[in-house]
């Protein structure tokens, strides 16, 4: 029997998340607080800590980098077997026919077309290396850490992600052929992008925001404390990193519309941050009494 593993393993996500949120949202009281606290991360965990999980805290925030310098590679190495595939017709690498078909089955179809392909590489290249660039010279860390799980599932995570960006693509499943013309590309899509585009960069502009409360006006680091951010989306919502990264994937999803798996990753996304936003939302409001009360979760004026 074939397999989609990529696809089971981001649906063990979704199930995991949700069934995580409805309990930390509803019924915290009656969890284990170690099960909090292994899920909880960030400042969000300051409540929340236990000695047994604080064992497996071992990785420091920057680190998660290597999620990003290895998801970006992929996503060239993916971006110039595609040009060469689409403008060229070279055949695509057996390795990576072999990786695609391990990963979403052998009986994968191709699905989605040549153009909308190239394009939602193009845009997942363009975000990844963005969070690359913030991690290195923009992000200031505190000294806390994340488990070392969540360091290697969000290695996981990102297998999923560039494994279902193409494992459904023409000219990467066996057999397909691919027919590339960039009058193909609809005004939805290019809407898309533009969408896109936007969102990386106020989330670029927004992880500039959160920097600068800890730096002087002379850019040195003087402080790891956490403050009220405003400026930007903070002016409207608690979560305008979530916010952004929602309306990233939801682009994505939308110019891959022909797909089946990667929107699977769409809905953790989803899940992922909306529920972050949330526990991150009542931390700001209890932690801060002058936290302004108009401001909301992570759609402006509504939720």
């Amino acid at each position: 029997m074939d397999f989609n593993l990529a696809g089971d393993v981001i649906i063990f996500y979704i199930i995991s998340v949700g069934l995580v949120a409805l309990l930390l949202n509803y019924a915290e009281v009656y969890l284990p607080k170690w099960i909090i606290h292994f899920f909880c991360y960030g400042k969000i965990a300051e409540t929340r800590r236990h000695a047994l999980i604080e064992k497996i805290e071992k990785i420091p925030k920057k680190l998660f980098l290597h999620l990003y310098l290895v998801a970006g590679s992929m996503t060239l190495v993916l971006f110039y077997v595609g040009l060469k595939k689409y403008l060229y017709n070279k055949d695509v690498s057996e390795n990576i026919l072999f990786f695609l078909d391990v990963s979403l089955g052998t009986s994968r179809k191709p699905l989605v077309s040549e153009e909308s392909t190239l394009l939602a590489i193009a845009m997942l290249s363009t975000h990844v290396w963005k969070r690359a660039f913030e991690q290195m010279y923009v992000c200031v860390f505190s000294d806390q850490k994340i488990n070392v799980i969540f360091y290697v599932l969000g290695h996981v995570y990102y297998w999923t992600v560039t494994a279902s960006l193409v494992g459904e693509s023409k000219g990467f499943v066996r057999g397909s052929h691919a027919d590339f013309s960039l009058h193909k590309i609809t005004i939805t899509q290019l809407l898309c992008v533009l969408i896109f585009l936007w969102s990386t960069y106020t989330q670029l502009k927004s992880n500039y925001i959160l920097a600068g409360l800890r730096k002087n006006q002379h850019g040195d680091v003087v402080t790891k404390e956490h403050k009220i951010p405003t400026g930007g989306l903070f002016n409207y919502v608690s979560n305008p990193l979530q916010l952004t990264e929602i309306l990233v994937y939801l682009a994505l999803s939308a110019v891959l519309w022909q797909a089946s798996t990667f929107h699977y990753v769409t809905v953790f996304v989803i899940i992922n941050q909306v529920e972050y936003a949330y526990l991150s939302h009542q931390w700001y409001r209890n932690t801060f009494k002058s936290y302004p009360k108009e401001r909301k979760i992570i759609i402006p004026y509504i939720w």
